[in-house]
């Protein structure tokens, strides 16, 4: 966009550009130069000859001096001006999806890296852009770096991920710097995503991170999201609204029956686990397989803009650390794994439960956990982001994967 004109350039790749990476690149192969502003529309068009298909519109900034095709709004199509009405009213509470602020975030960074002693080998390489967070690959002279940004309504993480990683080790990646006036975190390199973890070992360091977390708890001010919270939700929760009845990709009438059947089994798994001897915990919110790394076989655990104060059980489900074509499939094909997982992480607890009536307990909270998860969408992301639109059925996945799940 430029004082009401608008440049339009169509590109083909064979990578993922929905979260921002790789469109950058796509862009220059075609001597597009300019910085990722916001995503304006995205459309799967499902999978042809074993090849899954979309359709993305980023907006960039484009570099000066750019050679571009420059048309009036009136000139383009409907869809075309909606896109661009869309580029020109930004979320205000995404600073990176706005002109100007890359200058001022590559600034900090030079800045701080400097403090330390070291300096950018090249461009940060986008790993993801969207409406909660922001984050780069930086090369430097000492290896890679990573730069991450968060909204206002994400603080916390910048609060609390310098403090995780200092107090519990492998709790979050090393922190070099963080503003959280500014959203910032600078974090060193602790590994990559692994398609194969070793699942027993990963529940045992998640087991040891919640364990280890106790002594800290009194002092940190956590939000408490145990079971009493969730209990308080399921009104809501079970709401038609916030179900999506009569809504496109909203539950049908069949599964919101299904799910209100349920609810007095939820109920009393949550009344359960509440009563239990289990001490409440560090709790993150959303671990999953793309939220841990693995460097040298030790485990690190990523993006606590979730961070509470709640249950272990809640947070501890090893299905969701499988890569997402085993975990999109069928689970009770791994029965034998999800089961040795559940136990290596539960012997840890055993001075609180036999380890028969842990397993009761972890039962009723792979299925509570669920709800637990759908909350970090129903209270907390959807309120806060102002594009309703990219986020509106999140949590629609978790209540179907509940009702997947059997009744313990």
């Amino acid at each position: 966009m430029r004082r009401g004109r608008a440049a339009l350039h169509t590109l083909s790749t064979d990578q993922t550009t929905y979260d921002g990476a790789n469109v950058l690149e796509a862009a220059q192969t075609a001597g597009l130069r300019g910085r990722l502003l916001r995503r304006l529309h995205f459309t799967s068009s499902g999978e042809v000859d074993g090849v899954r298909r979309a359709e993305v519109v980023w907006q960039l900034d484009a570099a000066a001096g750019a050679q571009l095709d420059w048309q009036p709004l009136a000139a383009l199509g409907e869809r075309e001006r909606g896109w661009a009405e869309a580029a020109c009213t930004p979320p205000a509470n995404v600073p990176w999806m706005h002109a100007g602020w890359h200058g001022g975030a590559r600034a900090w960074l030079d800045a701080e890296l400097a403090a330390q002693g070291l300096r950018r080998a090249g461009e940060p390489t986008v790993l993801k852009h969207g409406q909660i967070s922001a984050l780069w690959r930086v090369p430097t002279d000492a290896g890679p770096l990573y730069f991450k940004a968060v909204p206002d309504f994400f603080a916390r993480e910048v609060e609390f991920t310098p403090l995780l990683a200092r107090e519990l080790p492998g709790a979050a990646p090393p922190v070099l710097a963080a503003d959280r006036e500014r959203g910032f975190l600078l974090l060193g390199d602790c590994g990559e995503v692994s398609d194969t973890p070793d699942l027993n070992a990963l529940m045992t360091h998640l087991a040891r991170v919640q364990r280890s977390s106790r002594p800290h708890l009194s002092g940190w001010g956590l939000r408490d999201r145990g079971p009493e919270y969730v209990l308080g939700w399921l009104d809501a929760l079970f709401s038609d609204e916030v179900l999506m009845l009569g809504q496109e990709g909203g539950l049908s009438a069949e599964e919101a029956g299904a799910l209100r059947t349920a609810r007095p089994e939820l109920e009393a798994a949550l009344h359960r686990l509440a009563a239990s001897p289990l001490p409440r915990t560090l709790g993150h919110g959303d671990l999953h397989g793309g939220n841990v790394t693995v460097q040298d076989g030790a485990f690190t655990l990523l993006d606590w803009s979730d961070v509470c104060l709640t249950h272990p059980f809640l947070d501890a489900n090893p299905a969701y650390f499988f890569p997402h074509e085993v975990f999109d499939g069928d689970w009770s094909l791994h029965h034998d794994v999800l089961d040795a997982a559940r136990d290596a992480y539960l012997h840890a607890w055993t001075d609180s439960a036999p380890l028969d009536s842990l397993r009761a307990l972890f039962a009723d909270a792979l299925r509570a956990g669920e709800l637990f998860r759908a909350l970090g969408y129903v209270d907390g992301i959807q309120d806060a982001v102002e594009d309703k639109t990219e986020w509106q059925g999140a949590h629609l996945d978790h209540l179907r994967r509940l009702l997947t799940l059997p009744a313990p």
